[in-house]
């Protein structure tokens, strides 16, 4: 799977893994899921401001997320391989990380895999589905040699 990164800010600050580092787990996220082979997505790292924004914009939430999908709806977009945009905020995964006891590392990777599994069709909007994609996560995290996300 390819990909793009964009900022919009300056996030040095915060342990971001490298290009070669989320290239590494798209292509795990590839061997397993055939289809999305040919597929390409963006990154987007954002302020909290500009997360809060599109989350009040897009799920009517009025408040700051750790990370947001956006699958895009355009034939021209998808018949070319692009499957959508995921925003990400480094400074709220950094306090998510000390609060749940994990490093800023596995909790970004965590984040990532959970948001292209959304571009992907997987949701957790019922029990059934849930323990689904929280199985495939764990599979993933555990790959890349991090705990289970989901214990704290």
């Amino acid at each position: 799977m390819k990909f793009s990164l964009s900022n919009s800010k300056n996030f040095n600050k915060f342990p971001l893994p490298s290009r070669k580092k989320i290239s590494e787990l798209l292509d795990l996220i590839e061997e397993k899921f055939e289809s999305s082979s040919d597929k390409s997505i963006n990154i987007k790292f954002c302020e909290i401001k500009e997360i809060s924004m599109l989350n009040k914009e897009f799920r009517k939430k009025d408040a700051p997320t750790n990370v947001l999908s956006f699958y895009t709806e355009s034939n021209f977009l998808l018949d070319q391989g692009f499957i959508g945009e995921i925003a990400v905020c480094p400074q709220i995964i950094d306090k998510e990380a000390k609060k749940y006891s994990k490093t800023f590392e596995s909790r970004f990777y965590h984040l990532i895999i959970h948001a292209v599994l959304h571009l992907l069709g997987f949701s957790h909007e019922n029990m059934h589905n849930r323990k689904k994609m929280e199985s495939i996560e764990k599979e993933f995290m555990q790959k890349l040699n991090f705990a289970d996300p989901y214990i704290y």
